[in-house]
């Protein structure tokens, strides 16, 4: 089994992330584009420095009615803008951010679109030294190796893979899982064999080094003390 590290969204206000970060290696904090404000951020950090959690900021297209997750359409600079602006009113919680991951909607875009793949790397290079944590193969990701940003590949420990790499949407009952066997399944799968089971029934090649789990899934516990207990055994 290939090394691997277990990250969730943080700051997200949904209240369990007491309950999660002890289970955590990396947490990417919410900074204002979808939700968090300086009180969550403050929280958030705090929390991950009690138990020895890599810091990273979540930015998002600033939509905080639909929590980021539906596509926008911004102008270069205005979208540039609200991604230093998110980013940096987490720096001046926490200076030494370690990773920077694109949330939602941002995410899911920059991984097919090299427009707003560009725009999001240029963000990124204000900030050297940080990592991008994207998908394996990804627009996003290829360009950011080109560009010479350090990128962790994500893979996701609790949603269904389409046999393009593309995530099942969540309005399906299958793109979300909810068994934490299932989630161990899967993680198990990408970092043994390379490969992950689409929900088509293909077997596609992957790899990714850190799993995403996220807060809101009400599972993410069960989820991540089951991903951790395979990590550590």
């Amino acid at each position: 089994m290939k090394t691997w590290t277990i990250n969730s969204d943080m700051g997200e206000n949904i209240g369990n992330d007491h309950l999660l970060m002890p289970f955590l290696n990396e947490c990417c904090i919410a900074c204002g584009g979808h939700v968090g404000d300086e009180s969550s951020m403050q929280k958030t950090v705090d929390l991950a420095l009690k138990y020895g959690v890599s810091i990273g900021a979540h930015p998002s297209f600033p939509d905080q009615a639909n929590f980021g997750r539906l596509p926008m359409r911004m102008e270069k600079n205005a979208l540039s803008d609200t991604l230093r602006t998110q980013i940096d009113a987490l720096r001046k919680i926490y200076p030494d951010i370690e990773h920077i991951k694109p949330h939602g909607a941002l995410y899911n875009m920059a991984a097919v679109d090299p427009e707003i793949a560009w725009t999001v790397l240029e963000v990124i290079k204000d900030y050297p030294g940080t990592a991008l944590m994207a998908p394996w193969r990804s627009t996003i990701a290829q360009m950011a190796e080109e560009q010479g940003i350090k990128v962790r590949f994500e893979g996701y420990g609790d949603r269904r893979y389409h046999s393009n790499m593309a995530l099942v949407s969540r309005k399906n009952p299958a793109g979300v899982i909810s068994k934490p066997n299932d989630a161990v399944e899967q993680v198990k799968s990408i970092t043994d064999r390379g490969i992950f089971i689409s929900i088509e029934g293909d077997e596609i090649e992957f790899e990714a080094e850190t799993f995403c789990v996220h807060g809101d899934n009400p599972d993410a516990l069960k989820i991540l003390q089951a991903l951790h207990h395979l990590k550590v055994s």
